[in-house]
């Protein structure tokens, strides 16, 4: 997580450089509202750069929720340089930042926190981890976000993988991976990465749910959540038409870190990490929403 959030400092000289983002889209302004709701809760914030966190007058410190910023091993060493988030918040002395809880201080007392920027005018806000998925600098990565939210942060993301932004533009770091590729996953050991491919089997136990992307369990691909979880990734799923069992066949996309147990396997923890990417609604193909 601690290395996660570092990375946030390493920014694109573009995003550094680019006036325009500081003027949020419609989706970026629907990503605030949908992720950080009112700003009853907001309190204003300075960005730490020593520890890298959003720190307030009170002492609270906040790091932004549900995006991901590859580590240095894994971004083949690249740190950024000056182009960091200390940067570009230097060159706009008048942008105030605010963080609203996104859930409950951690065990080293850092609180996940919807990070808000803006230049004083009133309805301006900008969500900071929708800017920063625009961009190219993040990936998503559900951990608290509700499904409007993860609808917005996804919209962001995908507008930077359209336009090649960023980390979608590079050879490293590796973000995408084909879940039919099991031997690919070596070097994402550890990581937080998308995996895409089409589900073979599932299997059930009184515990665990078992998405399985091959015919061999030792060594092929393979997600498991808790049979605890599956109402509300069946919830989740449901928005775009499907079931949990009803995912054998079906070319589906998870994001989480990998691990290196009887293959690669990732662990569904939140329900906004898995995308069916043939959505049923009205006879539509194509990714969904969810």
């Amino acid at each position: 997580m601690f290395a996660g959030f570092a990375g946030v400092v390493a920014m694109p000289t573009a995003f550094a450089a680019d006036e325009a983002l500081l003027t949020p889209l419609d989706p970026m302004k629907s990503a605030a509202a949908a992720c950080a709701g009112t700003s009853e809760k907001a309190v204003p914030v300075i960005y730490d750069s020593d520890e890298a966190l959003f720190v307030s007058a009170s002492g609270a410190r906040f790091f932004a929720g549900d995006i991901q910023i590859p580590a240095p091993d894994q971004a083949g060493g690249q740190n950024g340089g000056d182009s960091s988030l200390q940067a570009y918040l230097a060159v706009r002395p008048d942008i105030k930042l605010t963080a609203v809880p996104a859930g409950p201080e951690n065990r080293w007392g850092l609180t996940p926190g919807w990070v808000l920027a803006s230049s004083g005018t009133v309805g301006d806000a900008a969500l900071l981890q929708a800017e920063l998925l625009r961009a190219g600098v993040a990936i998503f990565a559900p951990d608290r976000a509700g499904a409007a939210c993860a609808d917005a942060l996804r919209a962001a993301e995908a507008q930077a993988s359209q336009a090649k932004a960023g980390l979608w533009g590079k050879s490293a770091p590796r973000l995408v991976y084909s879940a039919d590729a099991p031997k690919s996953f070596t070097s994402a050991s550890g990581h937080y990465v998308i995996a895409r491919g089409r589900i073979v089997s599932l299997g059930k136990t009184r515990s665990t749910r078992y998405l399985n992307f091959g015919n061999y369990w030792k060594t092929d691909f393979t997600v498991t959540l808790k049979a605890s979880d599956e109402d509300d990734v069946n919830t989740a799923l449901g928005r775009s038409g499907w079931t949990l069992d009803a995912l054998e066949g079906q070319v589906v996309e998870i994001r989480g870190s990998v691990q290196d147990r009887d293959g690669p396997s990732m662990v569904l923890r939140h329900p906004e990490q898995l995308v069916v990417l043939n959505d049923k609604r009205a006879g539509r193909d194509g990714q969904s929403s969810n």
